[in-house]
């Protein structure tokens, strides 16, 4: 199996807002078969001081045998079926996992 560093941003102008509930509750599911060894929103940085973070999309670290593999949990997201995320551009590269630390 590899280890396969995914970024997928959104697509401008899109609300992941009504969609998130769904899109976490199925996280679970994809960390239990071994698919998901982490996940997160990515940030715009703010355009003002102390002004509100948006999203820019999501990174995933995800355990496949090859990058269709990989990109088939990716598809299968509700953020990918329902046109929040930016396909076409989606960035992937096999990862070599040096260190991870549990989330604090």
């Amino acid at each position: 199996m590899t280890e396969w560093c995914v970024i997928v941003y959104d697509k401008p102008g899109s609300d992941r807002s009504k969609l998130r509930p769904q899109h976490l509750a199925a996280i679970p599911a994809e960390v239990e078969k071994g698919n998901l060894v982490c996940a997160g929103a990515i940030f715009n940085e703010p355009t003002t001081p102390g002004g509100e973070r948006t999203f820019a999309g999501s990174h995933l670290q995800i355990v496949a045998d090859t990058k269709e593999d990989a990109l088939k949990v990716v598809h299968n997201d509700i953020f990918a079926k329902e046109g929040i995320w930016d396909l076409d551009n989606i960035i992937i590269y096999q990862f070599g996992c040096a260190v991870r630390e549990p989330k604090k």
